[in-house]
């Protein structure tokens, strides 16, 4: 049965979170409770974010369903354990559906071909062309992707680079971001809009809160128990928008990538991967104010007939329309002038 609301209230997780003080000692900021308060305070909505998301994640025991790991034969994991970051995922929106078993596909550049029949086999919608994609080059093998099967199981293929060691894939934050789009297109299962979110999640809102919701659930669910860690990893994804070295990045170009005229903006090599750091920026003001579960709650919105404006306007009582510009003025204040 899919669930249709937010579990927890956003007062309920307020007044959870003030009840669990951070292990070091911190000055913890006022509340961010409207995106007034997020651009009053912009460098408050990390640490509410984090917050939310932390007493979520560790107050709760959930795991999630059953892991069939599949390693091409010329592939060594970098990540031994990765069903702890299913488990950080399954804890962080324990309230919504999770696929009961998770495909998970590993393979380096000597097993594309192979992974890519294994894909195949088990996901109907196949190009042919997933594995490539993500793993181009030898030196370029880095790539993923997450979504459900036609009976709901995740699917995971995840490229490695033998002997590389960078943290996304050995964290487990890689495995934590495409656990999340499982999720998001699991919220479509048995519905009309199934097939359509089993080939592309992005279909249904802007893409930046797909890839951004993603993006920053891998953060919150994998460093749940350090905001140090969490603000460390949030810095370095978001390094080059921050640092704003050509000075673009002001007001008026955040608040037209947010509500673009047309999606180049966010296909254009130039600008795609803000999907990601923008994007993630924004799922914290929006977990700041409504705690993590909205994150999945609009896919459901969406799923139950209602448009990505509908389901905001619903959850947080003002349009989208009026919140673009508040979000763009918050975010603007970020970045070096």
């Amino acid at each position: 049965m899919k669930i249709r609301s937010i579990a927890l209230s956003s007062i309920a997780i307020l007044l959870l979170s003030l009840s669990i003080q951070p292990s070091h000692a911190v000055k913890v900021p006022k509340p961010i409770t409207s995106f007034q308060d997020a651009v009053k305070r912009p460098t408050d909505v990390s640490y509410w974010a984090w917050k939310k998301s932390s007493t979520q994640v560790l107050s709760s025991r959930e795991k999630s369903g059953d892991l069939e790991i599949i390693i091409g034969p010329n592939t060594k994991l970098s990540n031994p354990n990765p069903k702890l970051a299913f488990d950080a995922v399954k804890r962080l929106y324990p309230a919504f559906r999770h696929p009961q078993k998770t495909f998970a596909i590993y393979y380096s550049y000597k097993d594309t071909d192979w992974a890519q029949k294994k894909y195949s086999q088990l996901f109907s919608m196949s190009t042919g062309q997933e594995a490539k994609n993500s793993c181009q080059k030898i030196t370029e093998c880095w790539g993923a992707s997450g979504t459900i099967d036609n009976a709901g199981n995740g699917l995971i293929l995840s490229a490695v680079m033998n002997g590389a060691a960078d943290p996304n894939h050995t964290s487990g934050t890689l495995e934590a971001h495409e656990y999340m789009h499982v999720i998001q297109v699991g919220s479509f299962f048995e519905t009309p809009q199934q097939g359509q979110a089993m080939f592309g999640i992005k279909a249904f809102t802007p893409w930046w809160f797909a890839e951004g919701g993603a993006t920053f659930s891998q953060n919150a669910a994998i460093y749940a128990s350090s905001f140090q860690k969490y603000s460390k990893e949030r810095k370095i994804g978001s390094s080059h928008f921050f640092e704003n070295r050509e000075k673009k990045y002001t007001e008026k170009w955040i608040l037209n990538f947010i509500k673009p005229a047309d999606k180049k903006v966010w296909s254009d090599p130039d600008t795609a991967f803000h999907i990601y750091d923008i994007g993630a920026l924004i799922s914290e003001i929006f977990t700041a104010i409504k705690g993590p579960a909205i994150n999945i709650q609009i896919y459901e919105d969406i799923s139950d007939g209602m448009t990505y404006e509908q389901s905001f306007e619903k959850n947080f009582g003002i349009s989208w329309d009026s919140a673009v510009p508040l979000i763009a003025k918050s975010i603007s204040q970020l970045v070096k002038k």
